[in-house]
């Protein structure tokens, strides 16, 4: 493989995953791991355990209350993660930047909401027209607003430490004072600036456009965006990037999961409101149908791999290292494999490594399309096992984990060829 070649990609996806913006967001997303796990649980109790048509305890006693409780927690979890990812960007940029976290976040949320209309206009049973004031929807702060959320915190935060440079933009306060209120009120003004700017632009866009800043960016930024993951090719497009450079050590989520996270957790989200209101899902690629279909075993769809090793390798290394990684490949940790077999830097398995994902993705895409499965509308943490993760994903759709294993024995015939290569190689040398 070209040296050069690999130099470049290593120092391109290096220098994506060292940029302050990217890892902000990035770190912002890996501190919500215990309240996005919370609201899967809830949601795979209410909407498979004890959903009121489809549930299999359906009708246990104490069934709504514990409905009840799962939706709170999820109002407590995804349905404020919009609000909960503004904040932590902030302060992950603000700590890039070593300025205050807390009044970075603070003041990041402080735009987000500066940048949402304040009447809502809601439709009642009578048909008629009611306009709501201060008030917050769940759409305005859970994922569906997820890239305004992130612009607001990425330029707010840029634009509070810019002003807060500024000498004169300073209260000096005397040597007696603590330091943190003497920090807070030395942000007085950069916040006050901050604020007032982001204010300024959702009343100007809504005068000139008649359109409210988050309206206007889900049309021009969000809705394509999402748009691009749904289609066959753009996903596919993904899968290969993010996966192609694991073949050079370089983690693929850990590169693009930036990029990619807001934008599936948006369509997840728009899914999970489309079920509520009763209507049909719109979006076919969400989070958990990269997770359930695609990352079976963990990259490149590694557990395709554990089982080609363990039917078909001879080699006592390879073998050992199959039985080794296996379990912790049942839970999408591919690690042990990726590093030991290895896979980095291996010319033998970076063909399948790089196919078997590409045609997962393609046999999900399909058959959700075609109605042969549910479209996937539940959170699942990423290290639910296979076959369990396709049924929980598409709350209750058992075609799913049938789905499952059969892109796990395709994925299997895809690897074999390699697998016994590898043998014969080792043999030569032998």
């Amino acid at each position: 493989m070209n040296n050069t070649f690999v130099t470049k990609l290593t120092m391109i996806a290096g220098k994506i995953s060292n940029n302050k913006y990217i890892a902000a967001i990035r770190d912002a997303f890996a501190n919500t791991i215990p309240i996005t796990i919370t609201a899967a649980f809830f949601l795979l109790v209410n909407n498979v355990l004890l959903d009121p048509k489809t549930g299999f305890i359906k009708n246990m006693p104490g069934a709504d209350f514990i409905r009840n409780v799962g939706t709170q927690a999820y109002n407590g979890t995804l349905g404020i993660l919009g609000l909960l990812v503004t904040f932590m960007i902030g302060a992950k940029l603000a700590k890039e930047f070593k300025f205050d976290e807390v009044i970075a976040g603070i003041v990041s949320v402080g735009s987000f909401i500066a940048l949402i209309p304040n009447v809502i206009t809601t439709a009642t049973t009578t048909g008629s027209n009611v306009k709501i004031t201060a008030a917050l929807t769940q759409v305005q702060t859970s994922a569906s607003s997820m890239i305004l959320g992130i612009l607001a915190a990425l330029i707010g935060t840029r634009l509070l430490i810019m002003f807060n440079t500024v000498d004169r933009l300073k209260i000096r306060m005397p040597e007696s004072v603590p330091p943190g209120v003497a920090k807070a009120f030395n942000a007085l003004f950069p916040s006050f600036i901050t604020i007032t700017i982001f204010s300024i632009i959702e009343e100007t866009t809504l005068t000139l456009t008649g359109m409210p800043v988050p309206d206007l960016i889900s049309k021009l930024l969000q809705a394509p965006l999402v748009g691009g993951f749904q289609t066959l090719p753009g996903i596919l497009l993904y899968v290969f990037l993010s996966t192609s450079v694991f073949i050079f050590g370089i983690n693929g989520a850990f590169v693009f999961g930036a990029i990619s996270e807001p934008i599936l957790l948006s369509a997840l989200q728009q899914n999970i409101d489309a079920i509520k209101l009763g209507h049909s899902v719109p979006n076919m690629v969400t989070q958990p149908f990269l997770d359930a279909f695609v990352y079976m075993g963990g990259g490149g769809t590694m557990i395709c791999l554990v089982i080609a090793l363990l039917i078909f390798s001879k080699r006592p290394d390879e073998r050992l290292i199959s039985k080794i990684g296996g379990v912790p490949s049942l839970f999408n940790i591919s690690e042990p494999i990726m590093f030991g077999l290895p896979i980095v830097f291996n010319p033998m398995y970076a063909i399948p490594f790089i196919v078997t994902p590409m045609v997962s993705t393609t046999i999900a895409y399909i058959c959700t399309s075609l109605h042969w499965i549910n479209p996937t509308y539940i959170f699942i943490p990423w290290v639910t096992p296979p076959i369990i993760s396709g049924y929980l994903a598409t709350s209750g759709d058992i075609r799913a984990s049938i789905m499952q294993a059969v892109i796990t024995v395709i994925g299997v015939l895809i690897y074999a060829p390699f697998v016994l290569a590898s043998n014969r190689l080792q043999k030569n040398k032998e």
